[in-house]
């Protein structure tokens, strides 16, 4: 099962080199001078430890020595007006040779070690800078599985976006007419990401969860929500209220004391962080 994945793996990397060359958008290339962006439009830290112990917390130093790497190569990263950021074109394959250990990775439902495992934590802090600066997300794909309780949580279940070099990429466009250069660092005990701009965003982005709860079907539990994005703006215009997405995913944590019992109405077809 495992040869027949990479082969899949295989193809589909292949699809997605020929569309960057026949489809090519404007990627963001170039390093920003500091001195340009001297305001902190959003800002983003997630723990490098998710739970003090079990399978969620194993390869925590070889995970962060891949967020290292990773992060160095999108430190200083900046977007003129209408460019894209793509996660897999600017950090790359995350191959042995270039210095990535195994650490873990969820495939085909099953927490395995692999060769640069641990950088979807990058993707979801960038995916959440996104939403903060109202950039368009041009491409994002959920996680499958709820992994672990909210311990040390700070936004919703549901805002993850997961990255597989090159296929499964995280791809959004900087939507506002200034430039903007996004800044990241391993500084233990946590993984930190912020957005600097050379002034201050016109709006305030607050994401916000409804209808939380877990359920039981088949035998399995669920989690499930929906997120909103709010957004503020200071030119007197009120709050724009938008449904980001409607989540439900499998838990892989024993969950039975908080499973909501009530018949389940299916939901809608999404995953989550």
């Amino acid at each position: 099962m495992h040869r027949w994945f990479w082969l899949r793996v295989g193809y589909h990397r292949l699809r997605r080199q020929v569309d960057w060359r026949r489809h090519p958008l404007p990627w963001a290339t170039r390093v920003g001078a500091a001195e340009q962006f001297p305001q902190v439009v959003a800002e983003r830290d997630s723990p490098l430890r998710r739970a003090p112990n079990g399978a969620i917390a194993a390869y925590t130093e070889e995970k962060t020595h891949n967020l290292t790497l990773a992060a160095r190569r999108i430190d200083g990263l900046a977007l003129e007006p209408g460019e894209v950021f793509s996660f897999c074109r600017t950090v790359g394959s995350t191959t042995r040779r270039r210095g990535y250990r195994p650490a873990l990775e969820l495939i085909e439902g099953k927490l395995r070690a692999e060769i640069g495992g641990g950088l979807c934590q990058l993707s979801n802090l960038l995916f959440l800078l996104a939403l903060d600066i109202h950039a368009e997300i041009v491409e994002r794909h959920r996680h499958s599985y709820d992994l672990f309780r909210d311990i040390d949580r700070t936004v919703p279940f549901g805002c993850g976006a997961t990255v597989f070099y090159n296929y499964v990429d995280l791809q959004f466009r900087n939507s506002l007419p200034f430039p903007v250069m996004v800044s990241v660092a391993v500084a233990a005990p946590v993984l930190r990401a912020c957005v600097l701009a050379p002034q201050a965003l016109p709006f305030q982005v607050r994401i916000v969860e409804t209808d939380s709860r877990f359920f039981r079907r088949h035998g399995a539990v669920y989690r499930a929500n929906r997120l909103w994005r709010e957004v503020e703006y200071r030119d007197g215009r009120g709050l724009v209220r938008e449904l980001l997405c409607e989540n439900e995913c499998r838990v892989m944590y024993p969950a039975d004391d908080l499973v909501d019992e009530s018949p389940a109405d299916g939901g809608a077809s999404c995953t989550g962080e």
